[in-house]
């Protein structure tokens, strides 16, 4: 009789063993909430908005860089060009992308109130429609700045240093 419980017991244990594995594998992660539109273009923005910082290095050290070239090209007549125009495009494409972050923030700022992008009120049907086109301008101004950004860092890595004017001794 002794082997009835015993075999009792086994199966009992197998089936407790079973039951919970088969509720573990059962069991589903809670789900994150899908980001709101608002949300997707407000974390672009602060993706962005640590770079503006970047941009204004960068536009320093080229013009550094173009200054030094400017003052060879008088002193060597006309060596450096296509590095001086390279540079001059450089910053001015550094100084379009802040500008054009800077006009994003006033015209994204006077579209949407506080409420709105910080606290996730409702949007009407025509302020989705708003936020529907400037999730795009966002996109649009990421790219610019990061583009910039990009191509600076690699003119400014591919120049080398202006040589020294010698005195005819080497």
């Amino acid at each position: 009789m002794k082997k009835i419980p015993l075999l009792l017991k086994r199966v009992t244990f197998t089936l407790v063993t079973v039951f919970i594995f088969t509720l573990s594998a059962c069991k589903t992660e809670p789900k994150t909430p899908k980001k709101t539109q608002m949300q997707e273009v407000m974390d672009v923005h602060d993706a962005v908005m640590p770079k503006m910082g970047s941009i204004g290095r960068l536009v320093k050290e080229l013009g550094i860089k173009r200054d030094s070239l400017k003052m060879i090209k008088v002193q060597l007549e006309g060596t450096h060009e296509t590095e001086l125009v390279l540079m001059t495009q450089g910053i001015d494409s550094l100084q379009s992308a802040y500008k054009q972050m800077m006009d994003w923030m006033k015209d994204f700022g006077s579209q949407f109130t506080a409420e709105e992008i910080l606290k996730g009120k409702a949007l009407t049907k025509d302020k989705k429609a708003a936020l529907s086109l400037e999730a795009k301008k966002v996109g649009a101004m990421e790219a610019s700045v990061n583009g910039s950004i990009l191509n600076a860092e690699e003119l400014l890595s591919s120049i080398k240093k202006p040589k020294q004017l010698h005195s005819g001794h080497e």
